[in-house]
């Protein structure tokens, strides 16, 4: 190229000058610079409304966790009446169904009372009579047989000869004149044995109560 040059200078021409580019538009901003250009720093609020703000989202916070304590109250309460409505519910069924029994049993029981009287009565004819043995012992078992069963049912006989007279058990059809203070209203004598299944009577006891003469 030098060469060349050389030539042209001696033959008196003069060498062309090579166009240069020059890039005369300006660099391209960073994408960094031109989004920080393009999006303005925002505002901060002032410090007083972004407390208005908290207070606020915490009271409402308040108001909905006050709501569910009242709801969860609400059902415990609920709950508890169901709870005490079916244990009442379960405990008047069992006593409705303990006095139906006890009823049944009453009445199936008073039916007996006359058979166990008539055994009563055959066993003091037959000891009169000097009866045979074996059928002293016969009649026995039986009448023993049947207070078992009533026993085994809840019958039990009120106590009568020497108590005091009770007219919750008692009835008195006669007097027996006493020398002893003491036996003044004091059962003297049965005449018919009296029941009871607890608290439920059965039967009187029909005796005599001794009286000051």
């Amino acid at each position: 190229m030098d060469k060349e040059k050389q030539n042209m200078e001696v033959n008196g021409e003069q060498p062309e000058e090579q166009d240069v580019a020059v890039n005369t538009e300006p660099e391209p901003a960073t994408a960094e610079a031109t989004a920080t250009e393009a999006a303005p720093e925002a505002e901060e609020p002032p410090p007083e409304e972004a407390l208005a703000k908290l207070a606020a989202a915490y009271a409402d916070l308040e108001r909905q966790n006050r709501q569910l304590a009242e709801a969860k109250q609400a059902l415990e309460n609920q709950l508890t009446r169901l709870q005490a409505d079916f244990d009442n519910f379960r405990r008047r069924t069992r006593q409705e169904k303990e006095d139906w029994q006890r009823n049944n049993t009453a009445a199936f029981c008073t039916e007996l009372l006359p058979i166990t009287d008539n055994f009563g009565r055959a066993l003091q004819a037959m000891k009169a009579s000097e009866a045979d043995a074996g059928h002293s012992a016969g009649v026995e078992m039986i009448a023993r047989q049947l207070a078992e069963l009533m026993a085994a049912k809840g019958v039990e006989r009120i106590p009568a000869l020497g108590e005091d007279f009770d007219p919750n058990w008692h009835e008195a059809i006669g007097q027996t004149p006493v020398e002893d203070e003491a036996q003044v209203g004091k059962v003297t004598a049965e005449l018919q044995a009296g029941y009871r299944i607890g608290d439920k009577l059965l039967r009187v006891a029909m005796v005599q109560v001794g009286s000051k003469n």
